[in-house]
């Protein structure tokens, strides 16, 4: 397996992977994410846009976004964006594997604290995860969209 910086060239596959997992779903009027988001995502600096790739067939991605690296603060956080395994790799320490190197590359940054959220409406499997990684619960919102 290799873990590699995702590229404009991975987008598609990243955003059919993306659209294949439940718990990344913000929107209810929306099957994923806007698709320019999404691109504009991996060509930015300020994020760390990883991809999990087997005999060059990707496999999962993670992103985080690095919004206070230039910031002259104490404590400066990112956000745990994405991370999306597709479901037959699943449970097999991948995510474990982007994590750890998405973490890596955030403290060389400088950051210090990271944060996330997800949508527990499939039965929280992206929320287990964060917990294992050490990930506190913090308030309870609910998200409302509606399509205009």
């Amino acid at each position: 397996m290799i873990i590699r910086e995702a590229n404009l060239n991975d987008f598609k596959k990243l955003y059919e992977i993306g659209k294949q997992t439940p718990e990344l779903k913000v929107s209810s009027t929306e099957e994923f994410m806007d698709k320019d988001d999404f691109k504009s995502r991996i060509k930015n600096k300020e994020h760390v846009f990883l991809v999990a790739e087997i005999d060059k067939h990707l496999i999962g991605f993670i992103c985080a976004h690095a919004k206070d690296k230039k910031k002259p603060l104490k404590n400066k956080y990112a956000c745990l964006v994405y991370l999306a395994i597709l479901p037959k790799y699943r449970k097999q320490g991948i995510a474990n594997i982007l994590y750890k190197e998405c973490i890596k590359r955030l403290k060389k940054m400088g950051i210090t604290n990271v944060y996330g959220w997800a949508n527990n409406e499939d039965g929280g499997g992206i929320i287990k995860f964060m917990k294992k990684q050490g990930f506190i619960q913090g308030h309870n919102y609910l998200w409302m969209d509606k399509k205009i």
